[in-house]
């Protein structure tokens, strides 16, 4: 099979016009004071360069961040390369990746670009998780790789079930999606030095709201993180990117309070969706809600009318919304009550 012959799973990419609560981004722009930090910081920036590859003062910057040493991170472009440079080293023809369904859309473009095949396991939004046949499941894999919290329905799989898995499965790898973890309370990173096959990836385009700079991290024990380096590709984060994202993290404070505040207008969307009698808003741990409905035709109809931009899954009875701003959020439960009011 040639390359222009090969069968990969597309991810589609997002639109860019209109409310846009399709993608899970920060609904506004860095504060203008970091806006007025990252430009003065810009003069500095050695376009003419290539990056210095160690990325030494980021690696310190997210450890600090994170309470790891900063021999155990990997910065990428994006937490996307990193699950991918991580896919590349565990799967190719004849292996198996097990996780999750739903989960994110990307886990099946890499597996499919390495000719490997997808494992998942069912999951329903707002129910228990099963750990027990999930390790049961993922017997003769090769991979494990799961978003958490999950993204789309918002679950979260615990602290303490994923070192049940750790203690049960130890000969590969387990990786841990934690691009939606600011939102929620059960972070992994803490058993990274007590589980040598786990392997966590976060990034700084959700409560960072840097979707732009493409900025991501891979966190391992250093003894992995050091033969990852090896194959990572060289170069992968800008020199402006790296500037810009230490920038951020120096006023991680600050995004702390930011994450709270959506965390609350999430927990308020939710309450609202308890008066809904067509439309169901289930609890999530992440910065979105899934919104499940029979009427599902009719509420992404009233979006797009009101311009308003949400993740659409074909033939599936529920959609994504993105926690907004107060007045964005407002103007989604104005249609999600006008759609369950109208006979």
């Amino acid at each position: 099979m040639t390359a222009s012959e090969k069968k990969v799973s597309a991810y589609q990419s997002h639109d860019h016009s209109g409310i846009l609560l399709n993608a899970n981004e920060l609904s506004d722009n860095v504060d203008q004071a970091v806006m007025e930090e990252i430009l003065q910081a810009m003069p500095d920036v050695l376009f003419n360069r290539y990056p210095d590859n160690e990325y030494t003062k980021l690696k310190e910057s997210y450890a600090q961040l994170a309470g790891v040493e900063p021999d155990m991170v990997l910065c990428g472009n994006g937490s996307d390369q990193m699950l991918g440079l991580l896919i590349g080293c565990a799967i190719s023809k004849g292996k198996t990746l097990a996780t999750l369904e739903p989960d994110f859309g990307m886990y099946d473009y890499y597996v499919s670009m390495h000719d490997g095949q997808m494992k998942k396991y069912a999951v329903e939004p707002d129910q228990p998780f099963d750990m027990n046949a999930f390790i049961t499941f993922c017997q003769d894999c090769d991979m494990i790789l799961f978003s958490n919290p999950n993204n789309p329905t918002g679950n979260i799989v615990t602290k303490e079930q994923i070192r049940q898995l750790l203690e049960s499965i130890t000969d590969i790898p387990v990786v841990i999606d934690e691009a939606y973890m600011d939102f929620a309370d059960e972070s992994v990173i803490p058993l990274l030095n007590e589980y040598k096959n786990l392997f966590v990836t976060r990034t700084l385009s959700k409560a960072y709201g840097a979707a732009g700079i493409r900025l991501g991290f891979l966190l391992g024990c250093a003894d992995n993180i050091r033969k990852l380096d090896a194959l990572n590709v060289p170069y992968s984060v800008s020199r402006t990117s790296e500037r810009i994202g230490r920038i951020l993290l120096d006023h991680a404070k600050e995004y702390e309070q930011k994450t709270e505040r959506t965390k609350q207008r999430r927990d308020a969307m939710v309450r609202f969706g308890k008066e809904l009698e067509h439309i169901t808003i289930f609890p999530s741990h992440a910065n979105f809600v899934l919104v499940q409905s029979e009427r599902i035709d009719r509420i992404l109809d009233a979006m797009t009318k009101e311009h308003v931009v949400i993740r659409e899954y074909k033939g599936k009875p529920y959609c994504r919304i993105t926690i907004g701003s107060e007045k964005e959020n407002k103007l989604v439960a104005d249609i999600l009550r006008k759609v369950d009011q109208d006979a």
